[in-house]
């Protein structure tokens, strides 16, 4: 098992551990997190997080974020130590045999924070209930998180994939406690937009990241401390074509050479549709009056 300490002089002999995949790190985890913080606090724990080093199983390829970028997010939560391992590593282990040999002999666990709706052991054939039995066996304590809810929705990472792929921006924003983003560098396209007045910024959709649906967004950016509005289309360019999905910014109000760069993308509404248009006259047009929205919010 792998461990990386995220604060320094830390003493791991004794800890209150979120379990779980987190993937998405979305509210209904940080509430998780930050119970099992808060916990530690008042036993004199440390705060820990259990989970994947990557997303399992591995068939499940769309993920809300990458999931090495989870550790920053449990670090904001506060965190001070993070538990991985492969899934292949645990998946044939019994409940029983998790708690014992991962929880409380390598973790040090005398709580575990999970959600209502957690399973583990071999073929998922154990619940949180079971889990919070074991560690009472064990001489130790569970706490169960019940549903956070957003809207009246319960919170999941299902949700908020589905929320991203239908293009409804707003709910995955509130599920995820934060907004949504891409984080790519920035490579050379055909200079179209900027043959339009209109230069845009052209990354590469990230493989892996749940697909977006295709239209144009409003977003915001940060180029060297500055926040920026951005137009952003995600998708295919129908209008001048591109044999791969794109994630191209018009950034307002900015001027500048980012070629090279990484650079992220925050999405905060989605404005229409991809649409194909009959001529760049057209494209301009319609890339003009996305822009006034975008600045007028």
């Amino acid at each position: 098992m792998n461990t990386l300490y995220l604060k320094s002089g830390i003493k791991t002999n004794k800890t209150v551990v979120a379990v779980g995949s987190f993937d998405g790190v979305h509210i209904g985890h940080a509430a998780l997190i930050k119970k099992a913080v808060d916990t530690a606090a008042a036993t004199g724990a440390e705060p820990a997080v259990w989970t994947f080093d990557t997303y399992a199983p591995k068939s499940v390829s769309d993920h809300i974020i990458p999931p090495e970028k989870r550790t920053e997010y449990f670090e904001k939560l506060g965190a001070a130590v993070v538990y991985t391992c492969a899934f292949e590593d645990v998946k044939d282990m019994s409940a029983e045999d998790f708690v014992k040999n991962v929880l409380i002999d390598k973790c040090g666990a005398v709580y575990a924070v999970c959600g209502y709706n957690f399973r583990f052991g071999k073929n998922a054939s154990a619940d949180a209930e079971r889990l919070s039995a074991l560690m009472r066996e064990n001489g130790g304590g569970c706490i169960i998180i019940d549903k956070v809810c957003a809207n009246g929705a319960a919170v999941s990472s299902t949700a908020v994939k589905k929320a991203l792929s239908d293009g409804d921006i707003k709910l995955a924003n509130e599920m995820l406690g934060r907004q949504f983003s891409v984080e790519m560098p920035v490579i050379h396209g055909k200079s179209i937009g900027k043959s339009l007045g209109f230069p845009t910024i052209n990354q590469t959709y990230p493989d892996g990241l749940v697909m977006l649906k295709h239209g144009v967004y409003a977003c915001e950016t940060y180029i060297d401390g500055v926040k920026y509005k951005a137009v952003t289309d995600v998708g295919v360019k129908p209008t001048v074509g591109s044999d791969h999905v794109c994630c191209e910014s018009f950034i307002l109000d900015y001027d500048g050479d980012l070629y090279g760069r990484t650079v992220t993308v925050y999405f905060t509404k989605f404005l229409r549709r991809e649409r194909k248009f009959a001529s760049l006259e057209m494209l301009s047009a319609q890339i003009a009056e996305d822009a006034k929205k975008v600045k007028e919010m």
